[in-house]
């Protein structure tokens, strides 16, 4: 018993958040440098608005070749995903932290000086691995660091920080581009100013959570199974980024196809998209309280129409509509499913459920370059403004899906309240 005591005591006199501000202007700022990480997050798939202007000086290369300049870098995340939780415990969350935006901007911005198209693809899948070390810590760090009330508000700071992040990268772009889209790639010098804000304002202390292994052996034994929710929700992440991706590899160029919309007006459209998905986060609560988990399907079926509209207007208006959809559905999505692979959970599985809807967003991520091209070749739509409409087809099956699951688990729950 004495020994037990003790190596509590050890435990609490170890405790990394003891070496955390606890209140006052570094609190602040300690908040504001880890919902800046989630800045970056869409810093790979907003440049989907140059993928039409690389044709100027890769006249050569194929649609796919140009779209894989969005979607190859996912490859790195993939993997990042995988492996970056294992990193954090051995060489510390900042330190992670750091390693994860330096690769972001090295990954994004010296691609300037390869005049290759697939050495420039190859670089970029830096710049995915860094993102996909910081992915987890966006929102983990808030977990570790805060509790309660103030770990929920900053959740929800976090989701609409992705949103911002979004906003200020593409709009930079969409200027760059006004200019000369040659200088896009120096937007990556924004991951270098976020690297700098971790390294002033994320105490050292930081790297110090989640390195020691404080679970006993009795603890382990009361470990639940995972939920088939975590599975599903990993599955609806594969389809649905699959289908979300169609927007992704093909605006560019499906604006282009119609004659009348513009590389930068696609580029403007995506700044919408942003702006939207930032507005949307701040009311996800308050719409999930009035419709529950049906909020699923709502955000998807914004989703398809948004892509069916792309798909069948040559009208800018239109398009700007489409991007709102689009925006506030993406926003809404995914905390959906945050919250759909955590119903059944407790703390001991949690991360684990929710690192398997990041490793599905981002598998699904990488399909739609090869969906597209397989989809072309039985059906023989090959032309990127029509195959918005595919994308749109993705978004049905995941309604079917989320509608199935939600009636099974009426059934479940109903059959269990007659047992008792």
């Amino acid at each position: 018993m004495t020994e037990t005591t003790t190596s509590n005591v050890q435990r609490v006199d170890r405790d990394p958040l003891s070496g955390l501000p606890q209140s006052g202007s570094k609190k602040v700022m300690l908040k504001g440098a880890i919902l800046s990480l989630a800045l970056l997050l869409q810093s790979i798939s907003v440049t989907a608005a140059v993928v039409s202007s690389l044709k100027q000086d890769f006249p050569n290369a194929s649609a796919m070749e140009l779209q894989c300049f969005v979607t190859v870098p996912v490859l790195g995340n993939i993997v990042a995903t995988l492996i970056g939780g294992r990193f954090a415990t051995r060489i510390g969350k900042k330190n992670l932290c750091v390693i994860g935006t330096l690769l972001c901007f090295v990954g994004g911005f010296f691609p300037m000086f390869i005049p290759l198209l697939d050495g420039q693809t190859a670089l970029r899948v830096l710049a995915g691995f860094g993102l996909g070390l910081i992915q987890p810590l966006s929102a983990s760090l808030i977990v570790d660091c805060f509790k309660g009330k103030e770990a929920d508000t900053l959740m929800g700071f976090q989701s609409s920080a992705v949103g911002l992040g979004a906003t200020i990268i593409s709009s930079t772009i969409a200027g760059i581009m006004s200019f000369d889209w040659h200088y896009f790639y120096y937007v990556y010098f924004f991951a270098l100013l976020v690297t700098v804000i971790v390294l002033l304002f994320i105490p050292n202390a930081v790297n110090d959570l989640g390195r020691e292994d404080a679970t006993t052996s009795e603890d382990k034994l009361k470990r639940r199974k995972t939920p088939i929710s975590a599975y599903f929700g990993m599955l609806l992440q594969i389809i649905f980024a699959t289908g979300y991706g169609f927007y992704t590899i093909n605006l560019s160029l499906a604006a282009e196809e119609t004659g009348t919309i513009t590389a930068v007006q696609a580029a403007t459209v995506i700044t919408i998209i942003s702006i939207s998905s930032l507005l949307g986060g701040l009311v996800f609560g308050l719409v999930k309280s009035f419709v529950g988990m049906r909020i699923g399907v709502i955000a998807v079926a914004m989703q398809g129409a948004a892509l069916l509209i792309w798909g069948n207007t040559t009208s800018l208006a239109a398009w700007n509509i489409a991007g709102v959809l689009l925006g506030v559905g993406f926003c809404w999505f995914m905390p959906y499913v945050n919250i759909l692979v955590n119903e059944h959970t407790d703390p001991s599985i949690s991360a684990q459920t929710t690192s398997y809807a990041f490793f599905g967003n981002s598998v699904g991520s990488f399909i739609p370059p090869y969906a597209f091209a397989l989809l072309g070749a039985v059906t023989g739509i090959t032309s990127p403004w029509k195959s918005l409409n595919m994308g749109a087809g993705f978004m049905a099956v995941v309604i079917v899906l989320i509608v199935i699951f939600m009636v099974n688990d009426k059934k479940k729950t109903a059959a269990k309240s007659v047992t008792a």
